[in-house]
C-alpha cells in the first residue's frame, strides 16, 4: 500500500499512534501504518483530525481532496519545497519557445503509440481465442500508423501547430474508441467518449480513473518543483493544471483504458443493478486497480522499476529538457 483512497461518506479519518484510522459510527473500520503511505485521497463529506494532518506533513504524506468527479482540487503537504526558481524560469522560457512544439509532438506520438499498444495487446488475446475481433483491432492499429507518422511533418514555426497536432490526436481517438466499442471490449452502453458529467457507467469509470492518474502525475510534478499550471500543449486556463494534463496523455491508454477494459464484467454488473453512477465499491475497485498498475513493474532502461518511480524519473527528464540538458523521450509500453 502506498496510496489510499477514502470514499465512505460521513467517515472520520484520524490518528492512533503511528496508524491512520478510518471510523464510521465511532467504530474503527480500517487502519494503515503511516510508514506505508505516500498519499491519501479524500472524497467529499469526510472529516479528519489536525493530528493526522501534522503527522502526514512531517512524513511527507500528501493529503489530496477530491471533488464530485474524483478530481483533486486541493492538496495539503509539508512546508518543505525544493529550490524551484531556476527550473520554473526555464520551464516558462521553454514553453514560450519553438521547442515546445517538439516536446508536444513527442508526447502525442507516445500517446498514440500506447493507444496502438492497447489495441494490439487485446488483439493478441482475441486472436488466440480465434475471434475475428482480434484482426479488426490489428487492422485499426495499422490504420492509425499513417496518422502517427504525419505528426513529424508539423512545422513548429507554424502559429497553428497546436491545432494541427490536436486535430491528429482527435482523429486517432475516434478510430481508437470506435475499435474498442465495435469489438465489444467495453459494455454495450458505451457509444462514444464523454468527459465531465458523464452518466454512462463506462465513461464515468474512465473519468474517475483518469482523475486518479492525474493525482499521480500532479504529485510527481510537484516533487520536481515544476509549475503545474503552465503547460506546453493544453491551453492555460484558470484552475486547469495544464502541465499535469499534458504529461498524463502518454499514460492514459495503458494505465487507465486497459484497466477499465479488464473491468468490463464489473461495469456490466453495475448496469444490471441499475447503477448509473459509480458506488463506493466500484470506486474502490477502480482505485485499487489503478494503484496496482502504478506500483507494478515495467522495463525501464534495461531494469524493472515500479511504474510510479518511472513516472517520477520521466518528470526529472522533463526538467532536464526545460533547462536544455536532455531531449525528452516519452514512455512507450510493450504489449
Amino acid at each position: 500500500m502506498r496510496h489510499l483512497t477514502i470514499s465512505s461518506i460521513g467517515s472520520f479519518v484520524g490518528l492512533k499512534g503511528n496508524l491512520l484510522v478510518v471510523k464510521e459510527d465511532n467504530q474503527i473500520i480500517y487502519e494503515a501504518p503511516l510508514s506505508r503511505l505516500r498519499s491519501v485521497r479524500l472524497e467529499r463529506h469526510i472529516a479528519l483530525s489536525s493530528d493526522l494532518v501534522l503527522a502526514c506533513a512531517s512524513r511527507g504524506i500528501k493529503l489530496v481532496f477530491l471533488d464530485w468527479r474524483g478530481v483533486g482540487v486541493s492538496e495539503l503537504s509539508g512546508t518543505y519545497q525544493h529550490a524551484v526558481v531556476k527550473v520554473r524560469k526555464s520551464q516558462f522560457d521553454f514553453i514560450n519557445s519553438e521547442n515546445s512544439c517538439s516536446l508536444a509532438q513527442e508526447v502525442i506520438k507516445t500517446k498514440i503509440k500506447n493507444q496502438r499498444a492497447v489495441l494490439l495487446y487485446f488483439s493478441k488475446y482475441l486472436c488466440k481465442k480465434g475471434l475475428p475481433a482480434g484482426k479488426l483491432l490489428k487492422d485499426i492499429a495499422d490504420d492509425i500508423t499513417p496518422l502517427l507518422n504525419s505528426i513529424n511533418s508539423i512545422n513548429r514555426k507554424d502559429a497553428e501547430w497546436r491545432a494541427t497536432l490536436l486535430g491528429i490526436e482527435g482523429r486517432v481517438s475516434v478510430h481508437y474508441w470506435q475499435a474498442l466499442r465495435d469489438t465489444h471490449l467495453l459494455p454495450s452502453t458505451f457509444t462514444n467518449r464523454e468527459g465531465r458529467g458523464a452518466q454512462e457507467i463506462t465513461n464515468a469509470a474512465l473519468n474517475y480513473a483518469y482523475a486518479i492518474l492525474q493525482s499521480y502525475v500532479h504529485s510527481a510534478l510537484a516533487n520536481a518543483g515544476l509549475e503545474l499550471y503552465a503547460g506546453f500543449l493544453h491551453v492555460d486556463r484558470p484552475g486547469k493544471p495544464s502541465l499535469a494534463l499534458d504529461l498524463m496523455e502518454e499514460y492514459r491508454a495503458w494505465v487507465v483504458d486497459r484497466t477499465i477494459i479488464k473491468m468490463k464484467s464489473s461495469l456490466e454488473k453495475g448496469e444490471d443493478e441499475n447503477r448509473q453512477l459509480l458506488d463506493k465499491n466500484l470506486k474502490k475497485q477502480i482505485s485499487d486497480n489503478i494503484d496496482a498498475v502504478m506500483s507494478g513493474l515495467v522495463l525501464y532502461k534495461g531494469k524493472k522499476c515500479r511504474l510510479e518511480n518511472v513516472l517520477q524519473r520521466q518528470v526529472y527528464r522533463l526538467c532536464a529538457t526545460f533547462v536544455g540538458q536532455k531531449r525528452y523521450k516519452g514512455l512507450t509500453f510493450k504489449w
